[in-house]
């Protein structure tokens, strides 16, 4: 008897590594929901790979409760949630805005809370269930004028071992992807040359990531940051 697909949710998937993520997972067969706030790029998915989808700002309590309510409607229940959506801005530390601060400190963590507190009740109701938060170096290691990028993604990981940790005795695992510099501009599907450690890793060494830490292989990573740095921050 073959095992039911997965059921997945994806945040900001509909460019980058978050589009990866998607063709990962239906590659794979499973059965994706995808939001964003772009339309067209959620449409242009929608088209090409069959994926249920939601126009929604995760930053706002109330379409986020709209989105878990598609989620029900479209997949049954959840078993996997990637919380991808994100912001990136370099600034020198004195020109930030505190408008600029607060839209990435909320992109990049708070509406990870929002989604995450939404549908862990759903997730809670699998037998076997994910959640990955595309985190960064940047939360690792501080950059000069990444401030509030560093900041927000350490604060990711931070959440990611915290919740780990009292999720425990559930069957769920949280755990973190921390991508070094990504050449967004080839997709998941792209074949170019490749050198054994190329530089820039792509949007689908993220996303073979996070399908992993997804998959049974993965049941023992738990409250973990994978990190996929290809060698140019090694010789760096």
């Amino acid at each position: 008897m073959m095992p039911d697909p997965q059921r997945v949710l994806i945040t900001g998937a509909g460019r980058g590594i978050g589009r990866a993520i998607c063709e990962a997972f239906c590659e794979a067969g499973a059965r994706v929901h995808a939001t964003s706030r772009t339309k067209h790029e959620l449409e242009e998915l929608r088209q090409e790979l069959g994926v249920s989808v939601t126009v929604a700002d995760i930053c706002d309590r109330q379409q986020v409760r709209a989105l878990r309510q598609d989620v029900e409607a479209e997949l049954g229940g959840l078993d996997v949630l990637v919380n991808n959506a994100g912001v990136w801005m370099e600034r020198p530390f004195l020109e930030y805005t505190p408008e600029e601060w607060d839209q990435t400190i909320d992109t990049n963590l708070t509406a990870v809370f929002n989604v995450t507190q939404s549908l862990l009740p759903l997730l809670l109701e699998s037998s076997d269930a994910r959640i990955v938060n595309i985190a960064s170096i940047d939360g690792q290691v501080g950059f000069a004028k990444l401030v509030a990028q560093c900041a927000s993604k350490a604060g990711l990981i931070g959440f990611t071992k915290a919740l780990a940790k009292e999720l425990w005795d559930k069957s769920i695992t949280v755990n973190a992807v921390c991508p070094a510099e990504v050449d967004k501009e080839l997709s998941y599907a792209a074949t170019p040359d490749r050198v054994a450690g190329p530089q820039k890793v792509l949007s689908r060494d993220v996303a073979r990531a996070v399908l992993y830490l997804a998959s049974p292989d993965g049941v023992c990573i738990n409250g973990s940051c994978v990190d996929v740095h290809g060698i140019g921050f090694l010789a760096s």
